[in-house]
C-alpha cells in the first residue's frame, strides 16, 4: 500500500500512478483531517477531489482504503457516489472504507452524541449500493502514536472492535464477519512486531468465535510506526521501517503501508517515496516472506511472547468491558491515564539512555544532508484528547516519537 496525501489532488493523482505502475498493489487516501495524516493529506472529501485523484487509476484491479479521520461517513458516501459513475461493479472492488468515529473521538477528545447512529446510517447507504465492506476499521495505530504499549493497542482494537460489532449486530452474519477490519503498528522491535500481528490475529478470532461469527473474512492492515520516526538523521527511518515491515509480513499482516523515512520533516518527495514502496517490493519480491504461511509457528521465543501478549491484552480487554466498554473508558480518563504512564515510562528509558535512539541519543551525524521532501507548508494538525505529539522539544527533533 502506498499513501496518498499530496495536498493538490492533481499532483496526488500524478504520485499515485507513478507508486502504481512501480510495484504498488493499493493506495491509502489520507486525507487532512485525519491523525495519519501528519500535517498533509488531501482536502475536501467530495466526488470531485476522488474524480481527480483516481482519474486513470483502475480502482477493480488494486486495494483501495479510505482515511478521513472526522469526516470519515462524508468521505465513504463521497467515495461511493463517484464509483458509481465508474463502469465497475462495487461488490468486486478491495475497499476498506475505514469508518472510525472511536478512534478518531479519542485523538479529538471526544466521540460525537449520536455516532453509532451516523454509522449505521452510513453502512446502510453503502451496503444498498452493494459494496461489501470492510466498512469500519478497529485501528491502534491511534493509540500506538500516543504512546500505548503492545500490550494496550491489542486490547483497545479489541475493545474498539467488539463496540462496533455491537453497534452493527443487525447485519447479516455474512456481511458483519467482514464488516470490521483491524490496523495495527508496526515498529522496529521485529520480535515483539511479529508476535503482536500473530497475537492480534487469535485475539480477533476469538472475538468473533464468540460472536458466532466465522474468522475467513479477519482482514489486518500494518502500518509502520509513526512515533518511531526521527526528523533527525532520517534515513535511520529506512533501517527501521525494513525491520518493522518485516515482522508485520512474518506476522501475517494482510497488507502493509510503509510511512516514507522522511514524513517526520515535511511531505515526502518522489525519492522517498519509492524508498517506502520499494522496501516492501523487495522483501515480498526478492525475499518472498509471503511464501510461507505463519513461519514463525512452534518457534518457542515467538510462541511465548505471543502468548504473553495475548494474555495480558485479554485481561486488559476485560478490564474496559467490565466498564462499560471502550466509550466509557475514554469519557472517564482510564486510557488516557494508561497511555499517559506508558509513554511516560518510555520518555524517561529514553532520556536516561535506557532506550537508544540512532542518530538521536546516540551515534548523531555531523551534518544533516538535505530534506527528501516536497516545497509543500504543513496543514494544521487534529486537535483535542490525547493526540500524537512529538519527542522534537525533548530530543531535538527526534521525529514522531510520543
Amino acid at each position: 500500500m502506498q499513501r496518498v496525501d499530496h495536498p493538490d489532488a492533481g499532483k496526488a493523482n500524478r504520485q499515485a500512478l507513478d507508486d502504481l505502475n512501480h510495484g504498488a498493489t493499493g493506495l491509502d487516501l489520507i486525507f487532512a483531517d485525519a491523525s495519519a495524516a501528519h500535517s498533509f493529506g488531501l482536502g475536501t472529501a467530495d466526488p470531485k477531489t476522488f474524480a481527480r485523484v483516481l482519474a486513470d487509476v483502475r480502482i477493480d484491479a488494486i486495494t483501495l482504503r479510505l482515511v478521513a479521520g472526522r469526516k470519515d461517513a462524508e468521505a465513504a458516501r463521497a467515495l461511493a457516489e463517484w464509483i458509481a459513475t465508474q463502469p465497475v461493479d462495487p461488490e468486486r472492488l478491495a475497499l476498506s472504507f475505514g469508518l472510525d468515529p472511536i478512534g478518531d473521538g479519542a485523538v479529538r477528545g471526544g466521540i460525537g452524541n449520536g455516532f453509532d447512529r451516523v454509522l449505521q446510517e452510513t453502512i446502510a447507504s453503502l451496503r444498498d449500493q452493494h459494496f461489501t465492506g470492510p466498512f469500519v476499521e478497529a485501528s491502534g495505530i491511534q493509540w500506538h502514536d500516543a504512546g500505548a504499549s503492545e500490550v494496550q493497542e491489542l486490547a483497545l482494537i479489541l475493545a474498539t472492535g467488539t463496540a462496533y460489532l455491537r453497534i452493527l449486530g443487525e447485519l447479516p452474519d455474512d456481511v458483519l464477519k467482514r464488516a470490521v477490519s483491524l490496523a495495527l503498528a508496526a515498529d522496529q522491535d521485529m520480535f515483539i512486531t511479529l508476535a503482536k500481528f500473530r497475537a492480534l490475529r487469535l485475539l480477533w478470532s476469538r472475538i468473533l468465535a464468540a460472536s458466532g461469527l466465522e474468522s475467513d473474512a479477519l482482514w489486518i492492515q500494518g502500518e509502520t510506526s509513526w512515533r518511531m520516526m526521527t526528523a533527525r538523521d532520517p534515513h535511520t527511518n529506512i533501517l527501521r521501517s525494513t525491520a518493522a515491515v518485516f515482522g508485520a509480513a512474518l506476522g501475517s499482516a494482510d497488507q502493509i503501508t510503509v510511512l516514507p523515512f522522511s514524513l517526520a520533516q515535511g511531505l515526502p518527495d518522489e525519492f522517498a517515496r519509492r524508498i517506502a514502496r520499494n522496501t516492501q517490493t523487495i522483501l515480498q519480491e526478492e525475499s518472498g516472506l509471503w511464501r510461507v504461511s505463519d513461519p514463525a509457528s512452534g518457534a518457542g521465543y515467538v510462541e511465548h511472547l505471543t502468548q504473553a501478549l495475548c494474555t495480558k491484552a485479554w485481561k486488559l480487554f476485560q478490564d474496559i468491558e467490565e466498564q462499560g466498554g471502550i466509550t466509557v473508558a475514554l469519557g472517564n480518563g482510564y486510557i488516557a491515564s494508561l497511555i499517559a504512564e506508558a509513554r511516560e515510562a518510555r520518555l524517561a528509558r529514553i532520556a536516561s539512555k535506557a532506550e537508544t535512539i540512532i542518530g538521536v541519543t546516540n551515534y548523531k551525524p555531523s551534518r544533516e544532508m538535505t530534506p527528501a521532501i516536497e516545497d509543500v507548508p504543513p496543514q494544521k494538525a487534529p486537535s483535542g484528547g490525547f493526540a500524537p505529539h512529538r519527542l522534537a522539544a525533548s530530543f531535538e527533533n527526534a521525529g514522531a516519537l510520543p
